[in-house]
């Protein structure tokens, strides 16, 4: 059994709203979502699946995962997919502008992306320590 990288995608779409997606069609949208789920791979280094098992023609992992674990890919994605918006180089010109209204306005706009983002990491730190928890006994603790 295994499970396609359109299961994470499908727990990872409703958790953004990003109408630019609702205009790409299949492939391109998985040229944009498949760099992000690569990068959430990393930084899921608890997972009980070898997620470096993967078949990149089919677009899947070899091994089946769980809800929860497409869940916590799903939620990492989220923070891959923020992580770039407080770096785009419009924001970065916007920022360093003479118009003290824009710049105001946009320090505003890049602190609640990072706020955004930092809770995301939060919730995604969350769900891999109640994983990571999930199946152990007290006697191994010991």
């Amino acid at each position: 059994m295994s499970t396609p990288f359109s299961n994470v995608y499908s727990y990872f779409m409703p958790k953004i709203e990003d109408y630019n997606f609702l205009q790409l069609n299949k492939e391109d949208l998985e040229s944009i979502l498949e760099p992000l789920l690569l990068t959430s791979i990393i930084k899921f280094k608890k997972c009980k699946r070898d997620l470096s098992k993967r078949d990149i023609l089919s677009k899947s992992f070899i091994e089946d995962l769980s809800d929860e674990e497409v869940n916590i890919l799903a939620q990492l994605m989220t923070v891959e997919y923020l992580t770039p918006k407080l770096l785009t180089a419009d924001l970065v010109e916007q920022q360093v502008s003479t118009n003290e209204y824009k710049t105001y306005s946009q320090a505003n706009h890049i602190k609640e992306i990072k706020s955004l983002r930092d809770m995301m990491q939060y919730e995604a730190s969350r769900l891999i320590t109640s994983y990571t928890y999930s199946e152990n006994k007290m006697s191994d603790f010991r």
